[in-house]
């Protein structure tokens, strides 16, 4: 007598494991996005805690800051600084898609050599520049055209894992989606120090400097970490309630056909 079962039943319960498995697939994904979520939360949170002992830190030279070699991001935002910037005979850069004061424009940008070396060449923040209803049409920036002493702080634009590429449009100014500082260097051929420096002493002039050195705070990290622990959890709950429910189908149709034998 052939007791083995049947071919509908074995195919169920594959699917069933596989159900299984691709229910604890999702929902560890789901949870390890929350706790990387936590975990860059509490990293930004020191890092704030940083920036803020920065703000009542006495000014620094530059080349003292050059010479620590330390470009980590938690190492340089919000280092207050004090150098002599020269012009250098290079493009405007323009960071695209920026907005302050529900205006959208761009963040400005002039290369610049910094102290007594001339090849130490870095990127002098020149504040937000609005931009015009033609998108073919890029500003005219003001720049700095003689030496000048400034003291500012350093930032670095935090990278987009999922967006960080330069994408330049060649010009003058240049425009770019991203402050890829890396990239940047390449398309001069020249080396830019990783940082770029925001001056905080120049006197009438005509663009804002707009201090956002961490555009996703802890907050939002933290933000982020619950919706991805609720959106686990929701799964969860969603995924139990449809196998009781299969389970119990099931068990219906397991007693119904018994009772036919």
């Amino acid at each position: 007598m052939d007791i083995s079962p049947p071919i509908s039943s074995i195919l169920v319960s594959k699917w069933v494991w596989f159900a299984i498995g691709l229910t604890v697939v999702v929902f560890s994904l789901l949870v390890k996005l929350g706790f990387w979520q936590l975990d860059r939360g509490k990293e930004k949170q020191a890092l704030e805690q940083s920036i803020l002992a920065r703000a009542d830190a006495p000014y620094q030279s530059l080349e003292s800051v050059l010479e620590r070699n330390d470009w980590r991001e938690e190492s340089v935002v919000g280092v207050k600084v004090k150098t002599e910037v020269k012009p250098e005979p290079l493009p405007v850069i323009l960071l695209d898609n920026q907005t302050y004061q529900s205006t959208v424009g761009y963040l400005a940008f002039q290369v610049v050599s910094v102290g007594q070396d001339p090849n130490t060449l870095a990127l002098l923040e020149l504040g937000f520049v609005a931009g015009g209803n033609n998108r073919s049409t890029l500003p005219d920036v003001m720049k700095i055209e003689a030496p000048l002493m400034v003291t500012g702080r350093l930032y670095r634009k935090s990278m987009n894992p999922l967006s960080s590429e330069l994408m330049p449009e060649i010009g003058n100014p240049i425009r770019v989606q991203n402050l890829n500082i890396s990239q940047l260097s390449q398309q001069l051929n020249i080396e830019l120090m990783p940082a770029v420096i925001q001056p905080n002493n120049l006197e009438n002039w005509p663009y804002a400097f707009p201090w956002n050195p961490l555009p996703l705070t802890s907050a939002k990290h933290f933000g982020y970490s619950v919706q991805w622990f609720a959106m686990a959890g929701v799964f969860l709950c969603i995924s139990a309630v449809i196998f009781v429910r299969w389970l119990r189908k099931a068990g219906l149709r397991s007693r119904k056909h018994g009772g036919e034998l």
